[in-house]
């Protein structure tokens, strides 16, 4: 088994009232058995004007795996300390991904010795 990574970008447009769910894919071209996330970066903001910060959560997981693709989730939340998530908030959010791969086997292949070729042809 060997280790890789690869990085994914999370784009959130201005939302009110929830938080925001995202779920996009990598691919690791060979299978992966096993994979974790980690936050990289963020950007948030409000997208209408400046407000105190009640709440910021960015949860980043793996939500499946399909042979070599990683699907990835994001759950994105701003809001201010009103009360409720009334106020359309945006940002981007970036992701690493470490997964453990397995190598396809190649193809077994059979080669005939020469010697033994050689033999045969010989006792004829």
């Amino acid at each position: 088994m060997a280790l890789d990574f690869r990085s994914i970008g999370f784009g959130f447009g201005p939302v009110t009232g929830k938080e925001q769910v995202l779920v996009g894919h990598v691919d690791f071209t060979l299978p992966v058995t096993r994979a974790q996330t980690f936050l990289t970066g963020f950007i948030s903001e409000f997208d209408n004007g400046d407000h105190h910060i009640f709440a910021h959560n960015i949860i980043t997981s793996v939500d499946h795996i399909e042979d070599s693709k990683v699907f990835v989730k994001v759950n994105y939340l701003l809001r201010d300390d009103s009360g409720n998530i009334d106020d359309p908030y945006s940002g981007a959010v970036h992701v690493a991904v470490i997964a453990d791969t397995v190598p396809r086997k190649p193809p077994v292949v059979f080669v005939r010795a020469k010697k033994a070729a050689r033999r045969k042809r010989s006792k004829r």
